[in-house]
């Protein structure tokens, strides 16, 4: 049994953090390019084994000079990647500019020749076997018939609903837990810049039946709807030292994915995933700054006193 399954995105971040962000046609040297995992269900799944949790990845990864060392960084991470469908093309690659004078980044990224995943490849039998299906819209087809396979077990599916997808209505019609964009929602809504939070909550969420629901606003924290209990709550961004937010949003919607599988309350997962969210912002990367459980108990210890 897993408490967490993955169906969606693995890719191949360059970092670059600088101190200030070059001017065009500028050749500039900086201290290091770094090179980590990425991907949206791929980094998910690294925080929910960091944390303890048993977590598998059901995707397709491409067959290039990449695929030895994603390959390794998961069996390092303790992700089961048995069910890995291994395809001819590239992996997704991203190059992520970080501006540490301001805190912006600025991410270029390729999919060229990235295989992708059929629905006909979704093994049903391994959805069975996990406690929480985790999911995001990098390979709608394949999201929708897992999410469905999923609801039709009774088994929760929590969605990263970041960017705009064709098959985005369908997808979220299967999801028990959807957590947002707020850029995603304006999208999806199609509701003004300027829209008040809580308008922009209440809106999405009578699109949805989904029992919960919750938008993602970066530093300003997240705010959420558990339809249970008819209960609005928002979950504030803990306060830290930020050295760079990629992969912030992966880790956030993994920790929740992986305490909600403990059967925590819907406030306490969002709360654990927010705390887990702002410990990976202390480090460059996706990755490298993802807590053990030991060390995300740790901080919020220290965080409170």
């Amino acid at each position: 049994m897993y408490d967490v399954l993955g169906v969606g995105c693995n890719a191949v971040d360059y970092l670059c953090p600088m101190d200030r962000y070059p001017i065009e046609d500028e050749k500039m040297q900086v201290e290091r390019i770094e090179m980590q995992g990425g991907g949206n269900v791929a980094t998910a799944l690294v925080a929910v084994a960091r944390l303890g949790g048993r977590a598998a990845f059901h995707t397709v990864i491409a067959a290039d000079h990449n695929t030895e060392g994603i390959l390794a960084s998961f069996k390092r991470e303790k992700v089961n990647t048995d069910h890995l469908i291994i395809k001819d093309g590239n992996n997704p690659l991203a190059v992520i500019l970080i501006n540490r004078s301001i805190g912006s980044r600025t991410i270029m990224y390729s999919k060229r020749n990235v295989p992708t995943f059929q629905p006909d490849e979704i093994h049903g039998e391994l959805i069975q076997h996990a406690k929480v299906l985790l999911i995001d819209f990098y390979f709608p087809e394949a999201s929708l018939t897992a999410s469905k396979i999923a609801r039709s077990l009774h088994i929760p599916v929590v969605v990263d609903a970041e960017k705009p997808s064709p098959l985005a209505g369908q997808i979220l019609g299967n999801c028990t837990h959807v957590i947002a964009s707020r850029g995603f929602v304006l999208h999806f809504t199609g509701m003004d810049q300027n829209t008040d939070e809580h308008a922009l909550l209440e809106e999405f969420s009578l699109r949805l039946e989904s029992p919960f629901v919750c938008i993602t606003f970066g530093e300003r924290g997240a705010l959420a709807i558990d339809r249970a209990t008819n209960r609005t709550f928002r979950q504030e961004a803990f306060k830290v030292d930020t050295v760079d937010s990629t992969g912030a949003g992966d880790v956030f919607h993994g920790a929740f994915a992986y305490f909600l599988s403990r059967e925590f309350t819907l406030e306490k997962a969002t709360l654990y995933a927010a705390a887990c969210a702002a410990c990976k912002c202390r480090q460059i990367g996706g990755r490298s700054g993802i807590p053990t459980l030991d060390e995300l108990e740790q901080f919020m210890e220290e965080y409170t006193d």
